[in-house]
């Protein structure tokens, strides 16, 4: 069986307490705050911002999400190319919450079969819900990456599946999720047992054989029913810091448990549970922790502005679609030229140098992540995204001189009215974001924020 080697988790900045929700809504408050996405995020640019600290290269992408932006594209090509991966194997997983349980169990037979030597398996979803209903209290906006390959300090023992297609969650054309948590709290536990009694027969174990359980769920209390039903103490569900994130959930739960070592059980839960067995030789340091720590709280009006449930955005005109896949590897890997004649680095790639004027004699670079602000501007007459302006969201951009050389001009992001921190000579670091969105097609490019 193949292990688990790298672990990196991605949360929005922004939290939103579920009492400003009950505030504006009027439904009884659940208590705590979920994380959720700045407007230029989505499924996509969090894998892409969760994969990306990992190191080395990778063999394969698979990419599991319910709320991927396209019906019909493969997302995890994407990924790919933004992770300057060239050809690595992708595929999407979909259609079910366990969907990131799923693509785990594909890594682990394409490592072992020896097909692949590394996978890059990344969960996330940024789910849609509707305004003012109960479950906007309840899902949360995350994405966690897994390195899968041969040798790694978490090794995965076996695993089970059990489908049982209840209704539960579900979404169909008007794309906000729709759910009946009777039925989900019904078959829970009946689906967990049924997936793991299968396991513990194949490895010999029973449940006391595991020194912790975890596993996501339709809500933290059918979670803990189940636990203290089998005489297991619950573990951290993070329903109060995160919410409940979807198909990230069962991964973000694995994260809080890689920096302790032992025998875990871990469930991936949607229709049904799979169940999979993970012993962990050694502690794995992720950066849960760094990023349950660094959040912005944001307003409720705030909040549904982001979602698009409160004012306009209406996107400038741009490129081409066929420009924008011709330039890919400057947009989307975020490479910039090097002049062999006065070795001046520069964004875009063009035919001759800013500094010299030598033509047609240069090399592409992969430009850096971090850099200083050179100059930078607040413009109120403009809304993020170089949208027409509503004088109450404002758009900032940057100069910023690159580490490895490079001045570009970057919008930056994660910043709301309070810009805080943005100021010449300021460090900041690239993120994956959306650029806009044109007749029907979302554009994905680099902006900056604030390290994290």
């Amino acid at each position: 069986m193949a292990s688990i080697s790298n672990c990196s988790v991605y949360l929005p900045v922004w939290r939103l307490k579920r009492d400003e929700i009950a505030k504006a809504t009027g439904l009884p408050s659940l208590g705590g705050e979920k994380s959720v996405a700045h407007w230029d995020e989505d499924s996509v640019t969090m894998a892409v911002e969760a994969a990306r600290v990992l190191e080395g290269g990778f063999d394969a992408v698979l990419f599991a999400s319910t709320s991927s932006p396209f019906k019909i594209k493969q997302a995890a090509s994407f990924i790919a190319s933004a992770l300057d991966l060239e050809n690595a194997f992708t595929m999407d997983f979909s259609g079910s919450l366990r969907a990131s349980t799923d693509a785990l169990i594909t890594a682990n037979e394409l490592v072992d079969s020896g097909r692949f030597s590394r996978v890059l398996v990344v969960a996330s979803d940024c789910i849609p819900v509707k305004p003012g209903s109960l479950y906007e209290q309840y899902y949360g906006d995350a994405a966690v990456a897994l390195t899968v390959e041969r040798e790694g300090k978490a090794k995965i023992l076996g695993y089970s599946s059990y489908s049982q297609p209840l209704p539960g969650a579900w979404m169909l054309k008007d794309e906000i999720m729709s759910f009946d948590m009777r039925l989900d709290g019904i078959g829970y536990g009946r689906a967990v047992q049924q997936s793991a009694m299968p396991l513990f027969g194949k490895l010999g174990m029973g449940p006391k054989d595991f020194d912790r359980i975890v596993c996501s769920a339709p809500d933290p209390r059918s979670y803990e029913v189940l636990m203290k039903s089998i005489g297991v103490k619950p573990e951290e569900f993070f329903f109060d810091k995160v919410g409940i994130a979807g198909t990230a959930h069962p991964f973000l739960l694995l994260a809080s448990q890689l920096e302790r070592p032992g025998r875990i059980l871990l469930g991936g839960y949607g229709e049904g549970v799979d169940v999979l067995a993970i012993e962990i030789s050694e502690a794995l340091s992720t950066n849960l922790r760094k990023m349950l720590e660094s959040k912005k709280e944001i307003s409720y009006g705030d909040y549904l502005y982001n979602k698009g449930s409160l004012g306009s955005r209406e996107a400038p005109d741009r490129p081409s679609l066929t420009k924008y896949w011709r330039e890919e590897k400057s947009i989307l890997r975020f490479y910039g030229m090097k002049c062999k004649n006065c070795g001046a680095v520069s964004y875009p790639i063009s035919r001759g140098c800013v500094e010299c004027g030598a033509r047609d004699n240069f090399e592409e670079v992969k430009l850096g992540f971090r850099g200083k602000i050179y100059t930078f501007t607040i413009d109120y007459l403009v809304s993020p995204g170089n949208t027409v302006g509503d004088g109450a969201h404002p758009h900032c951009v940057a100069v910023v001189d690159l580490e490895g050389g490079g001045r570009v001009f970057f919008e930056v992001t994660d910043v709301l009215r309070d810009f805080t921190g943005i100021e010449c000579d300021a460090e900041v670091e690239r993120t994956f974001r959306i650029l806009f969105e044109k007749g029907g097609f979302r554009y994905y490019g680099w902006k900056v924020r604030l390290p994290r």
